[in-house]
């Protein structure tokens, strides 16, 4: 009885107001997008008795009461026929349906998904459906080293592996990040002018805790090059692509000019970033002693909801610190081949692995530059948890990390193993795997609560998005089909009964 009512309530909800809000749904001029559908018509084809009238244009008027009546709702005022010109065989294009199908145009904008939906259910229509954006594969981002960035997008450029990469295209197609989550950078500090790095309001003040003063730049090389993997800009057709380009940075400088400093310079840095608004703490550092202070530090940092992720080491042994730590997630590297890095440190304590060798990124004096070993492997885990927390806000520092593990690509022995952990990060698979469909207000539940968000979310996108800004419309495509349409309304009625 509870299943059947809000079966009937949802589906009754979602019904009103369609045509009241079929020009509302129109956005003149959106921009159509690559893999997405086409806003400016819908494809109808007819049932053979309904012979449309077709003018010396290509023009058609169909003179059908329920077809004419929705066209009028949906703002259509002109239908054309899809194949322009006569085919060599009308009888088996009209038996096919090709001369019986017809371009209904609107205005561009219009939610063509949710206009084919209702187009379908009526009589003398057998198909309605939107028309696919395509062409050329989907361009790459316009930075002019991207093709070298093996690590992001594997294509055997540098004679590697196919697809022994993090997958970044896919991810950022999923959710190319948003400005609301900061990377605190303990390292050599980051030249934060580099035209790669800078955008305006990007930076977070930072410290020195290795002089005791706020000048945060980069003497040596190393903090820049691992702020960039993690979040150089992208498609500003400069250089390369960084992970989440639109994360702000807080640089903390932990190191001298030489590249050494103390487990408590780091620790104090830890320190600073937890209390300074960092969400997420990158460290491409190794450390072998293991102070309490240091250990007490990444703890005070874990309790405040903090992510920790450093560099596993170097030195073909143990892990280093503070990866070592628990409340620390450590990071190995491995190659364009998805081999391990020969001297990648290992242990029980290694969560998963990602590329470290021979990453191309930002340099101090404005440059680029290669750099080999796990402290170019854990920024890319850095930009990728970013995404995530952006993405999926509801989502604890511990859940973040246990996503990343649990979306890996196992390498090495099945299951866990103290080289790969739990395999090669594939940001894309950990996107996924944050999605939380169905919680449509970001509660962190699926509920009642999220029936109103979903019904909007399925109406009016532009409503939902204004309505609910920190939350993702994606949410709502509970078939996983790529669009958010009618065929979501059972499975979310499904998971409403069976959370």
């Amino acid at each position: 009885m509870v299943r059947a009512f809000l079966s009937i309530v949802a589906v009754c909800t979602l019904s009103v107001g369609y045509v009241s809000l079929a020009r509302a749904s129109a956005i003149p001029g959106a921009p159509d997008q690559f893999g997405g559908p086409a806003s400016t018509h819908i494809l109808v084809r007819l049932a053979p008795e309904i012979v449309p009238q077709i003018d010396g244009r290509g023009a058609a008027s169909i003179d059908n009461g329920p077809i004419d009546a929705l066209r009028a709702a949906w703002g259509s005022a002109e239908v054309k026929a899809a194949l322009p010109a006569a085919p060599r065989e009308p009888e088996l294009a009209f038996a096919l349906g090709l001369t019986r199908t017809y371009r209904f145009v609107v205005p561009a904008g219009t939610d063509t998904v949710l206009m084919a939906t209702m187009f379908s259910g009526l009589p003398g229509v057998e198909v309605a459906e939107v028309d696919g954006i395509g062409g050329v594969a989907g361009p790459a981002p316009n930075d002019p080293d991207f093709g070298i960035q093996w690590a992001l997008d594997n294509t055997g450029q540098s004679g590697g592996l196919v697809g022994a990469d993090i997958k970044a295209r896919d991810a950022w197609d999923i959710f190319p990040g948003d400005n609301t989550i900061a990377i605190a950078m303990l390292d050599t500090g980051i030249q934060q002018s580099h035209p790669d790095l800078f955008s305006p309001g990007r930076f977070l003040p930072g410290w020195n805790t290795y002089d005791e003063n706020d000048n945060t730049d980069d003497p040596h090389g190393h903090g820049s090059h691992t702020a960039g993997i993690a979040a150089a800009l992208v498609n500003n057709l400069t250089g390369i692509a960084g992970m989440n380009c639109h994360a702000r940075l807080m640089p903390v400088r932990v190191v001298s000019a030489a590249g050494f400093g103390s487990e408590a310079q780091c620790a104090n840095g830890v320190i600073f970033a937890t209390d300074n608004g960092a969400d997420i703490i990158s460290m491409s550092l190794q450390y072998y002693t293991g102070t309490q202070y240091f250990a007490d530090a990444i703890a005070y940092a874990h309790a405040a909801g903090k992510l920790c992720i450093a560099a596993a080491g170097n030195q073909a042994t143990a892990v280093a610190f503070p990866g070592r730590f628990p409340g620390c997630m450590a990071i190995s590297a491995t190659d364009r081949n998805d081999a391990i890095y020969a001297v990648s440190n290992f242990g029980p304590e290694i969560d998963i692995c990602a590329p470290g060798r021979e990453i191309w990124s930002t340099r101090n004096g404005n440059g680029y530059g290669f750099s080999t070993g796990t402290s170019m492997a854990a920024p890319h885990v850095s930009g990728v948890a970013s995404l995530i927390m952006g993405y999926n806000r509801m989502l604890s520092h511990d859940e973040v990390a246990a996503v990343l593990q649990s979306s890996a690509v196992d390498l090495g022995a099945p299951g866990f193993d103290n080289n790969y952990g739990w395999g090669r990060l594939d940001a894309a698979a950990a996107l996924l795997a944050a999605t939380p469909y169905g919680d449509l207000n970001c509660d962190g539940f699926v509920n009642n609560f999220d029936i109103d968000p979903f019904v909007l979310a399925l109406l009016d996108a532009p409503g939902y998005e204004a309505a609910y800004p920190d939350c993702h419309r994606r949410h709502a495509d509970m078939n996983l089909s790529g669009a958010v349409d009618n065929f979501d309304i059972d499975p979310f009625v499904a998971a409403l009964l069976n959370p």
